[in-house]
């Protein structure tokens, strides 16, 4: 049984809470930290009185001395979570009654009776187990685990919580446990992009094997030349080999676009009344590289970037899916679309209770993609849902699916064009940037939108007063 399986059972199961977001009970923390009093003030962390925990680890198995130092560095990085450490399994699921816990990390020694550790969409469980087994692997996760290396540091632990419990949220819903339960083909991480990612982390890793990783799959081989000589880059020579092509794009947009490419290709027989694979390659396209000049115009971040293409790449990859498992459902949203004239999200919502946006980044989240790049998938349409108190991957998608839109290549018909979010770009404070965002992207200036912005300011300010 693969993740996605697994994803599909749980969130299925009886006794699953509603969101992993509800409110959670505070714990005491004084005997959780190793570091004294002179410590905590050292690394700026509050002292435990004044805390509240936002998240608790239940740690099983670990040797003592491991976990101590665990345990430090994620108080330091993480000051609000508490972390514990339990012999077995057994005392574990005695804890597990007693207090509230929101993360059971487990050793793979200790991991034999995780069958008996209950599925909710509240907790998070993680086992750490040698990550070059893949047999070990896919055995957690069919059990319904994320397994993670045992060299996993302090930093890749609080990452990879956060990420799980996010993604967890995304696929609580009644709407959709009720889609995945209908979903028969669900994507699968490409190969390719997996040698590639594993390629690009070896410290002899290099351009030259990435494309020769590349070459040796014919079908991606032409995606890719295809890709880059195509309008969107405007090469004025024909680029003829894979390893050029890395040279070309970099290896970050290389293994974005094998990421996009690989998905497509196991889409290639979708038949839905009035789908366009065609459409949506050329508007993730259009909307990764408009990502890309947006992030780049606000950070002069290269890798921050390209981390803004990925996000653009994949922002739409739930509409791939859902065409391919449902598709009289996509006929009916696209007719409320139109008739109702009401923007696609919410023809999904009435059809689905859910929608392609939380699809994708719930999916995809099993595959490990960094948490602002499915963030930035999950709310694209409602940029208000996230937390940002300034410009994010999340912004670059948002404003690109909007500039996409403008230049005449999106997605979602004529019925309403995709717009800005006002209340989200003034409470990150970035109202202001919109036309110079626009001319990073080469597109005209729109002044009308500056009275919706000042109006949305308004009642933002009336609202705090």
């Amino acid at each position: 049984m693969g993740l996605f399986d697994t994803l599909k059972k749980t969130v299925t199961a009886k006794g699953v809470t509603s969101s992993v977001s509800a409110a959670k009970p505070s714990l005491p923390t004084s005997n959780r930290n190793p570091l004294n009093d002179h410590d905590q003030r050292e690394a700026g962390i509050p002292a435990p009185e004044s805390r509240v925990i936002e998240q608790h680890l239940l740690f099983v198995g670990m040797e003592s001395s491991w976990f101590q130092g665990v345990e430090r560095d994620l108080a330091r990085l993480e000051p609000n979570w508490s972390s514990q450490l339990i012999a077995d399994t057994e005392q574990a699921l005695l804890a597990l009654q007693a207090e509230a816990c929101q993360t059971l990390i487990l050793s793979s020694a200790s991991a034999g009776q995780l069958a008996n550790v209950p599925q909710t969409s509240s907790l998070v469980r993680i086992v750490l187990c040698d990550g070059k087994d893949r047999g070990e692997t896919a055995r957690w996760n069919a059990a319904g685990a994320h397994p993670l290396p045992l060299t996993t540091d302090a930093a890749g632990l609080a990452a990879n919580v956060r990420r799980i419990a996010r993604v967890q949220e995304w696929v609580a819903g009644d709407g959709m446990k009720k889609l995945l339960a209908q979903c028969r083909k669900l994507p699968a991480m490409p190969r390719l992009y997996s040698q590639v990612t594993a390629e690009l982390s070896s410290p002899n890793g290099s351009i030259g094997a990435v494309g020769q990783h590349i070459a040796q799959d014919p079908v991606m081989t032409a995606k890719l030349l295809q890709v880059v000589n195509s309008a969107f880059f405007a090469l004025g020579r024909e680029i003829t080999h894979p390893t050029e092509a890395v040279m070309f794009l970099g290896a970050e947009r290389t293994r974005s676009l094998i990421l996009l490419a690989g998905v497509f290709t196991q889409y290639e027989s979708v038949n839905c009344p009035g789908f366009s694979a065609e459409q949506i390659w050329n508007h993730s396209l259009q909307v990764g590289n408009l990502a890309r000049a947006v992030a780049m115009a606000e950070t002069r971040n290269a890798k921050f970037a390209e981390a803004a293409f990925t996000a653009g790449l994949v922002h739409d990859m739930g509409k791939l899916i859902l065409a391919a498992n449902v598709p009289a459902m996509c006929v009916a949203i696209e007719q409320i679309h139109t008739l109702k004239k009401v923007t696609q999200r919410e023809a999904e919502l009435q059809v689905l209770g859910t929608t392609h946006a939380e699809l994708a980044a719930g999916l995809m989240g099993t595959w490990a993609l960094p948490l602002p790049v499915l963030e930035a998938v999950a709310c694209h349409h409602v940029p208000t849902r996230s937390t940002d108190k300034g410009f994010s991957l999340l912004t670059a998608v948002h404003a690109a699916n909007v500039f996409a839109d403008e230049a005449g290549c999106g997605t979602g018909g004529s019925a309403l064009p995709e717009r800005f979010d006002h209340a989200y770009l003034d409470q990150i404070g970035m109202g202001d940037r919109r036309n110079d965002w626009r001319k990073a992207c080469n597109l005209p200036a729109k002044q009308e939108e500056d009275s919706e912005h000042a109006l949305c300011r308004a009642r933002r300010a009336a609202k705090i007063n």
